[in-house]
């Protein structure tokens, strides 16, 4: 059963004035009325408004009761035909919800219900973060075009790489695919989906490869200019001397060991193990300050990194590259999970990406890196996923290894087990954590030189 009805607002004005106040239904205007009346103010009478709106309402047992506004009778009358001809056909959709909902809003549930669990730190929760960031959050589920979707993806590619909009992209599609099936947001098709919306070809770079290489040198600290001085535009190298002309050196004893040849891996845990070294002094000082330096030189007692205060970056980076686990898992990881006796970690689903469990057999450096650890609290390395970072940025950055990442070093693992074990891949991938062996292909990055040898020892 269908009916349209007139909607209009209604004035309660006062006479002889432009003033008057507007309300929705002839009830409310009727009751102020008599309010202001009874308070002693005459002068008062009720108007309709002009204008107004068209109310269609549909009731039937084979559908939930529907209302709808128009400016005209004629789009009322069109849009009730056209209802009632859907729920006739049992082909009725109901786009109420759709209609409610901006893409800001099934995103922000989707955050709420489905990463409750996850740590701020979570991917997605940061991708959210943006997308409700963006123009984008703003429109209705009802009037998304794949259009839309595609001015996003070309809009976010200026700025990021592909690899980065393609998971925005599949984030957004996997929203609107549980909108769609659990929460009645009903739309003719996902606009989001792969068919509709192509995602960003592959672009060098995106899948990372990056390995520590063999041979490292550590290029001398270039002498700061006068136009890279404070006030006057950053340096390259973020110097914070204050006089150009001031020469500056390493210590000789420790120029020396730097200039020996070494490896790439060698050079980065230097650099986190005595970060010292690269603290350079002036050259040009006074015999006093001499004297001063041979002082402090002769009394400094050697103090093992290990007893050091503060994040233990030497042996976080040493131990990552031994057992190729992650950075959060590397936190998280608790004396409880350690299992010395029998040479490995039993990591439970809590603290895995994947959340499912495994077995990371330690190595006898592994080992040795544990076992000197000190027993502060329940976490080996009692720190945090950031701190990690920034400590493993200034790390590189004394060794010049500016495109070197944290997570590369899962990548040198996991090639190391690769090249220097005779495990099957599937057995490395329960080391890694790797169940898609497409995956752990990408993390296997091979050295050209190591591979053909390799080759050769092959045949018997």
């Amino acid at each position: 059963m269908a009916s349209i009805r007139k909607r209009s607002q209604w004035h309660l004005i006062l006479e002889d004035s432009w003033r008057y106040k507007t309300y929705a239904t002839l009830k409310q205007a009727q009751a102020d009325h008599d309010a202001y009346y009874a308070q002693g103010l005459m002068g008062l009478r009720i108007e309709r408004a002009p204008g107004g709106s068209w109310e269609a309402r549909i009731r039937c047992k084979w559908a939930p009761d529907l209302v709808k506004s128009f400016d005209r009778r004629a789009d009322a009358d069109a849009w009730v035909k056209q209802r009632e001809g859907d729920i006739a056909k049992r082909q009725f959709v109901d786009y109420r919800e759709a209609d409610k909902n901006t893409v800001g809003d099934v995103l922000a549930r989707y955050a709420r219900d489905r990463l409750k669990s996850k740590s701020k730190a979570d991917a997605d929760k940061s991708r959210i973060g943006s997308l409700l960031a963006d123009p984008i959050a703003l429109v209705r589920m009802s009037a998304l075009q794949s259009s839309d979707i595609a001015a996003y993806r070309d809009k976010r590619l200026q700025l990021v790489k592909g690899a980065t909009v393609k998971k925005e992209l599949e984030l957004i599609c996997r929203v609107i695919g549980i909108a769609r099936a659990e929460w009645g947001v009903h739309m003719a098709v996902n606009p989001a989906s792969g068919r509709l919306v192509p995602r960003p070809k592959k672009e060098p770079g995106d899948e990372r490869d990056r390995r520590l290489a063999d041979t490292h040198v550590v290029p001398a600290p270039a002498r700061p200019q006068p136009d890279s001085m404070p006030g006057q535009g950053a340096s390259p190298d973020k110097s914070r001397r204050k006089h150009a002309d001031k020469v500056f050196e390493n210590d000789p004893d420790t120029e020396a060991l730097l200039k020996i040849p070494q490896s790439e891996r060698q050079a980065l845990l230097r650099a986190c193990r005595y970060p010292h070294w690269y603290t350079q002094r002036k050259r040009d000082v006074s015999a006093a300050t001499l004297q001063a330096r041979a002082r402090r030189k002769a009394a400094a007692v050697p103090v093992k990194a290990r007893n050091l205060p503060g994040c233990r970056i030497w042996a976080i980076t040493s131990f990552a590259l031994e057992t190729a686990m992650r950075r959060k898992e590397i936190c998280l990881l608790t004396w409880a999970h350690v299992r010395l006796a029998g040479g490995y970690l039993d990591l439970p689903g809590t603290i895995t990406k994947n959340r499912k469990p495994r077995i990371v057999p330690l190595s006898l450096r592994a080992m040795r890196i544990l076992r000197t650890q000190p027993r502060t609290s329940e976490f080996v390395f009692a720190t945090n996923p950031n701190t990690i970072k920034m400590a493993f940025r200034r790390a590189r950055e004394r060794v010049a290894s500016y495109d070197l990442r944290f997570h590369d070093l899962r990548h040198e693992g996991t090639s190391n087990l690769f090249e220097r074990t005779n495990l099957r891949a599937n057995e490395i991938g329960h080391i890694t954590g790797h169940t898609d062996p497409r995956m752990l292909e990408r993390y296997y990055n091979k050295r050209p030189g190591e591979f053909v040898q390799r080759f050769r020892e092959s045949f018997k």
